[in-house]
This record gives structure tokens, sequence and C-alpha cells, in this order.
């Protein structure tokens, strides 16, 4: 009776040992059949490769002042993995800001991204009229999911990457003034003033709603200049005549002057030009004085005019400069 238990108990084992086997097998190694094993995660990388003003694929130029204008980012998956979803945060300092005024721009790109391809997002920006001409580097945060897939599943990690997004801004506005004349060039409080100049568009398309405003701290209020469309190489006259605040103090007072338009890309432009008015009291002539004659020249005046009654005007004379 004992051996038999002993046999069945060795036979219970040895069972127990292929089950645990195939139960090893059906979750490894069929597994490991299906699909080929994870590759090392590591996180995609990125590289800006291009960044261009206005257009993806054409080279324009940003200048100080520009509103409402495009930019383009280029950035090359360089890692090992395919990305999606893809949102980016442009972390924006002076002289940039988004349009409407705020330090953060963020554009999103929907499709997957293999490795060795590239992805174009869009922004738009406003530059400042004091910003700097040169290059200016901007940073960029990519958020994205990585796409892992293997062992018969697809798994989407959130991974994180930062880029330097470097940007130009060039110095050489579209629209020139030039010709600027201020008349008088020094007036009284409460006078009048009248500025005029000429616009000429140095490009070579066609900008439209173009104006000038003129301001200054010395004038009861400024003058807008409604020009409209301005062609390429066709100058365009302004003038305005404005008042002089009648409190205002006597010293030179700045005058701006500032053109606003657009271009065919509905980017808004900015050109300036400066001019300068002198506010001064103008002093009354002083009328001359006549010297203070004496008693006998006012007597020989009067003796002269008796001569020249009786004796006519030469004769006259003669008489009274002999008695002299």
């Amino acid at each position: 009776m004992s051996g038999w238990l002993v046999k069945n108990r060795t036979l219970t084992l040895i069972l127990v040992g292929i089950i645990s086997s195939s139960i090893f097998q059906s979750m490894f190694l069929n597994v490991s059949a299906q699909a080929p094993p994870y590759p090392p995660l590591k996180p995609s990388t990125f590289k800006v490769v291009r960044a261009s003003w206005i257009s993806p694929n054409l080279t324009f130029s940003a200048v100080a002042g520009d509103t409402n204008i495009p930019l383009y980012v280029t950035v090359l998956n360089i890692g090992n993995r395919t990305a999606t979803g893809m949102s980016q945060t442009l972390f924006l300092n002076e002289p940039f800001t988004n349009i409407s005024g705020g330090q953060q721009a963020k554009a999103f790109y929907e499709s997957n991204i293999s490795p060795g391809l590239t992805a174009t997002t869009k922004f738009i920006l406003n530059i400042s009229r004091n910003a700097s001409v040169g290059p200016h580097i901007l940073r960029m945060r990519i958020d994205y999911l990585q796409i892992v897939s293997g062992a018969g599943a697809t798994l989407y990690l959130e991974q994180q990457a930062e880029v330097e997004v470097p940007v130009l801004v060039t110095g050489t506005p579209l629209i020139t003034i030039y010709s600027v004349n201020v008349y008088p060039r020094e007036t009284p409080p409460g006078g009048n003033i009248t500025i005029s100049g000429t616009i000429v568009n140095t490009g070579t398309s066609t900008m439209s709603n173009t104006n000038v405003s003129i301001s200054s701290q010395a004038l009861i209020r400024g003058a807008f200049i409604f020009i409209g469309q301005a062609d390429p190489d066709i100058p365009r006259p302004f003038s305005a005549t404005v008042q002089v605040r009648r409190d205002a103090a006597e010293r030179v007072y700045p005058i701006n002057l500032q053109v606003k338009y657009s271009d065919s890309y509905g980017v808004g432009h900015i050109s300036s030009a400066a001019s300068a008015i002198r506010v001064a009291q103008r002093t009354p002539a002083t009328p001359e004085r006549t010297p203070a004659r004496s008693p006998i020249d006012i007597i020989y005046d009067i003796l002269l005019k008796v001569y020249r009654f009786f004796f006519g005007t030469v004769m006259g004379a003669l008489i009274l400069d002999s008695g002299r």
C-alpha cells in the first residue's frame, strides 16, 4: 500500500511539472514567436532644420514692427521610433509676442512622424518696434506620444523634448518715408503747423491699407492720413495741418511719423520717421522811438513853414540858414 502511494506521489509531481512547463511556454515562448522583443526604449529626439518667415519654403524677411507674421518651424525626427500627436510650445521673449501680446505660442501636428521624416508647424507672432537687427534664439518644447509596437501590442508613451529655434530680424522696411517738412519750424503755443512728406514702396509687390499717423506731445491731437494702395516705386505725398497745445511749454518737441501697411500675405508692417517743432512765445517788435527835439529845432521848423509860404521853398530855407 505504501509503495503505491509513493508511486502516485511521484506521478503527481511529474504531472505538475509538465503542466507548469506548458503554462510557462504559453506565456513567454509563444508570445515571443508572435512578435520580436521590444527594442530598447529610447525617446524620439528632434532637431530644427528650418525656421522661416511667411512661407515654409520661400525666403522672406521680418522687420521690427511686423505684426501677425507667420513663423514656420520644421523639425526632423532623428530618433529610432515614430512620434505622433505632437504639440509645440514656443516660449517668447522680447521683442516677440503672440498675436494677443502673450509670451507663448502653440502649434499642433496630427500626423505620425517616422524616424528620418520632418514635420512643419506654423506660429503667428508680433515683433516689437524696438527689436534689434540680427539673429534671435527662441526656446521650443515638444510634447508627443512615442509609438512602441511589439509583443502583440502597441503602446503610446508620453515624451517631451526641447529645441532651440533661430530666427532673424532684418532692418529694411518695405516703405520709406522721406522729404519730411514742418512749417513753420517755430510757433507759439496755440499756433498751427503743417507737416508734409512723401512715402514710397521700395518692395516688389503692392501694399494695401496704407496710412500715415502723426503724433507729438506738443499737439492738441495727432493726424491720420489714409493712403490706401501703395504700388512699387510710386511716390505718394501726404500733408496735414495740426494745432499746437495752448499750454505747451517753450521747448523743442519731437514729432513721430508712422506708416502702417499690409503686404499680400496679410502681414502688417510699420515704417517710422521723426522730425521736431520748437514752441516759443513771439516777442512783439518794439517800434522805433523818435528822438526828442529841442525847442530851437521846433521853432526852426515853424519859421521854415512860414517863409516857405511867403517866399517859396528854396528862398525860405536860404533866409533861415543865413540867420542861424
